[in-house]
């Protein structure tokens, strides 16, 4: 390699098919990568075409069932210091395109750290976060390094070669946006996957990691026994004691384990929490297990069980933080606290619901469910005649001051609602008082009019 002085990057990546997604695959790295490199795994589109139009250089692969071959090859031709290895459904914001050339510049020089740790982000088909994992696609061109696995490959050290990562999560991220397009194509492509999987166990049949890849296919085609099948066997293959914090796909495998339990009918509560004291000792730092365990209680209408575990999940999170652990709370905080909320109304924690709620509406005062919640709590509490109750002129005026601007129509109009549906008579009348009659009139025949 040349001028090791100055970092500089190779954009890597293996594509077939993808003219929808090259465009914006290569993008994001015009101005910050040195070259990107584009390798054909036998597309019958135009994504050559554009790729080659885009000035990436362009590699054929002879498709073999491996993915980590692919990928291989195409680290082969990278002639840079550093691999960014994303897929045509990933890319960095522009922002964070500039940290990375930044990170490997400052990391070029200091031969402790081989890899940077980035935040993975999923995103639904509308651009909402489903989900929030950690990866390893930036790391250092060395022979040491090197994917593994024909499927679900991942990059690791070859042979005894040393490496350290660097944490660069919380600073860095990655987005896919092919998540939310699974379902669309998830049998063609869990049939691929499969015959693949299945190589890798005859091989190696004691493979927990593949078992658990095993088991999250036959969960993404509903074959909820088959998959159960497949998460227990490789719960019974793992090592005795702790796990490392960072096996993400051991935490998978439990957490999908949970799910598949949560979702089937009449699954005893001592089934599910053998399952999840098992995670717990194995993996204590991991806080999707009592978000899942919260949900399934939740679902069975235990809403003190149920409140224990959501808290406990949050705590946990706060405490260890989402670098490679967490990966479906830290998509989901906001429902977490939703549920939470609920929770704890049911079980007359009006305190705790309401601070709930106003924590979510601080972040986005629009949420009509939680703010017919957190109404809803402080009718119940007015109508419980507890002294220090808060009144509907008192509420009024603290939601006018903390949450909405009253001079708004919009405002005005949404608190409204959500005092209707809330059943609030006298914060109805309250906040109809805020309406001139002209507007009052216009939002009378508004919320008369039947439903489209």
């Amino acid at each position: 390699m040349k001028n090791r002085s100055k970092a500089r990057i190779s954009q890597c990546m293996i594509v077939k098919n993808e003219e929808d997604k090259i465009e914006k695959a290569l993008s994001w790295g015009k101005g910050i990568v040195s070259e990107q490199i584009v390798v054909d795994t036998g597309s019958t589109d135009r994504t050559v075409e554009i790729a080659e139009a885009m000035g990436a250089k362009i590699y054929h692969f002879e498709w073999i069932d491996d993915f980590s071959a692919a990928r291989n090859f195409a680290i082969s031709k990278a002639k840079y210091e550093w691999i960014a290895f994303l897929d045509a459904d990933e890319y960095f914001l522009e922002e964070d395109a500039r940290k990375l050339l930044y990170y490997v510049q400052r990391l070029q020089n200091n031969r402790k750290y081989d890899v940077i740790l980035t935040s993975w982000v999923h995103l639904e088909n509308d651009g909402r976060v489903l989900a929030v994992g950690t990866q390893t696609r930036i790391f250092r061109n060395v022979p040491g390094l090197r994917y593994k696995n024909r499927i679900h490959e991942n990059v690791a050290p070859v042979g005894n070669y040393p490496y350290l990562p660097v944490d660069a999560v919380s600073e860095l991220a990655i987005y896919h946006t092919g998540y939310g397009k699974i379902e669309n194509n998830r049998k063609t492509g869990s049939q691929r996957n499969l015959k693949m999987i299945q190589k890798e166990l005859e091989d190696n049949p004691d493979n927990y990691d593949m078992l658990g890849y095993l088991g999250d296919e036959y969960y993404s085609m509903d074959e909820l026994d088959k998959a159960e099948e497949a998460f227990r066997k490789a719960v019974s293959l793992m090592p005795e004691g702790q796990l490392s914090e960072y096996d993400i796909r051991s935490v998978m495998t439990f957490e999908k384990l949970l799910a598949v339990l949560r979702d089937k009918a009449n699954v005893e509560e001592s089934v599910i929490m053998e399952v999840y004291q098992k995670a717990t000792e194995k993996l204590p730092k991991e806080a999707d297990f009592d978000y899942t365990v919260g949900q399934y209680f939740l679902l069975c209408s235990d809403f003190p069980k149920a409140e224990k575990h959501l808290k406990r999940a949050l705590q946990i999170l706060e405490e260890n933080g989402a670098t490679s652990k967490s990966m479906m709370l830290s998509g989901r905080v906001a429902q977490a606290y939703e549920l939470l909320a609920t929770c704890c109304y049911n079980n007359g924690n009006l305190v705790d619901c309401v601070n709930y709620t106003m924590q979510l509406l601080k972040t986005d005062k629009y949420l009509m469910n939680t703010l017919f919640l957190m109404l809803t709590a402080f009718r119940v509490d007015e109508s419980s005649g507890r002294k220090g109750a808060a009144d509907a002129m008192t509420l009024a005026a603290f939601l006018g001051n903390n949450l909405y601007d009253f001079n708004s129509l919009k405002d005005r109009l949404f608190v409204l609602k959500a005092a209707i549906r809330a059943e609030y008579a006298s914060l109805v009348q309250v906040v109809r008082g805020l309406f001139t009659p002209e507007e009052l009139a216009s939002v009378d025949r508004a919320l008369s009019a039947p439903e489209q």
